[in-house]
């Protein structure tokens, strides 16, 4: 019993600590501020309904930020399916897909996969540095500042170049990318590079 009551307690002060940061982090990718109020609250809510220990948690800001993330893209695409699922209502004449349209699919997100992955070995190092940090360990610009030695202006200007030619090179590979989802999906995508 003693565990929960320090769960909760560790929980709450998570909530305060972290939930300006992630309605901002909601907000810049397109969400309604309502929406990922209600989405922080839950978030939150599953937190302490998982019962974790919160002393096997080394770094909570990188823990909960991935985490936070992960719950905005899976809120995404259960949007996406319950607008497909929708427009599939109002079709009389459904038609299931096909094999080969399924296969097609795959092999255009495996074409794209691939295309950010060169993109992202074609950084340069310092680049690729801060922009792990930034989306994969979730770190501020001031603490990626003190990690690497930067200055919190070399940090910006690197982020601001890693996704300027992530952009650039991802435009050409994979064009209509929106770079929010390129950047919803990078801390996944960073991980399996490593």
């Amino acid at each position: 019993m003693r565990a929960a009551v320090t769960s909760s307690s560790e929980v709450q002060y998570w909530y305060n600590a972290f939930n300006a940061q992630f309605l901002q982090m909601g907000i810049k990718l397109g969400y309604r501020k309502d929406e990922v109020s209600d989405l922080v609250s839950q978030f939150f809510l599953d937190l302490l309904e998982k019962n974790i220990d919160p002393q096997s948690i080394h770094n909570p800001r990188a823990y909960l930020t991935t985490a936070f993330r992960r719950k905005l893209v899976d809120h995404y695409r259960q949007s996406c399916k319950k607008r497909l699922v929708a427009v599939e209502d109002v079709h009389e004449n459904y038609a299931e897909q096909s094999v080969l349209d399924a296969l097609e699919q795959v092999q255009a997100n495996t074409e794209l996969i691939n295309a950010i992955r060169k993109a992202y070995d074609n950084l340069p190092g310092r680049c690729k540095k801060v922009i792990f940090l930034k989306f994969y360990e979730g770190l501020t610009t001031d603490e990626i500042a003190r990690q690497t030695g930067l200055t919190k202006r070399s940090v910006y200007n690197n982020l601001f170049e890693g996704v300027k030619i992530l952009r650039a090179d991802l435009s050409q590979a994979a064009p209509g990318i929106q770079i929010a989802a390129l950047i919803s999906i990078l801390p996944t995508l960073v991980a399996s590079f490593i």
